[in-house]
């Protein structure tokens, strides 16, 4: 077991990771805030069309309607270093199952990565790894971004392989200040 704590050195209490119901629901609440916070500088709003489908994607650019996905990461990959050779202070992730259905269903989307590290501590009882805080808003074209995960490392979850409950088995590991990515905020 592990234990994450913030930059103040206070454990944090986190959900189930792997009950994905409670971080759909989460993530209405997440897009709003995103919204209120960043929407008008960066032209976004909600997408009306997820009044009717929970599916869809999150955000619509005003000034061109195209859509955007939004990807909160508020916890580092702590062990993206030793796994993979990335600082988890800028790692992040990208489902695999998120990648699947943007090729066949969304190929222009714009993908959001919203980077605000609440834990930026990992300790168990053999180890500590630590990440820098790191707070700010990126983007990438999805058709580059798809390019660039074929070259990127796919982590596989070992607590989903007999997942029933639709989360995604991996997550290719990505490092936020590769060229692919342009910083917002």
């Amino acid at each position: 077991m592990y234990e994450l704590f913030d930059n103040e050195g206070k454990k944090i209490e986190h959900h189930d990771l792997q009950d994905k119901s409670h971080w759909c629901k989460d993530g209405e609440k997440i897009e709003e805030a995103f919204i209120r916070l960043f929407g008008k500088q960066l032209n976004l709003a909600i997408n009306p069309a997820k009044e009717h489908d929970p599916y869809a994607p999150d955000l619509i650019n005003t000034a061109t309607g195209k859509l955007g996905d939004l990807k909160l990461q508020s916890t580092p990959f702590f062990r993206a270093r030793k796994l993979f050779g990335i600082d988890p202070t800028y790692a992040v992730v990208f489902n695999d199952k998120d990648k699947s259905r943007y090729q066949e269903k969304y190929p222009d989307i714009t993908i959001y990565y919203w980077v605000n590290w609440i834990a930026v501590r990992y300790k168990t009882e053999w180890s500590e790894i630590n990440a820098q805080p790191l707070n700010g808003v990126w983007k990438s074209a999805f058709r580059e971004f798809n390019k660039y995960l074929s070259t990127r490392p796919l982590h596989s979850y070992q607590q989903r392989v007999d997942d029933t409950k639709g989360n995604a088995k991996g997550s290719y590991v990505c490092d936020i200040r590769d060229g692919v990515f342009e910083k917002l905020i």
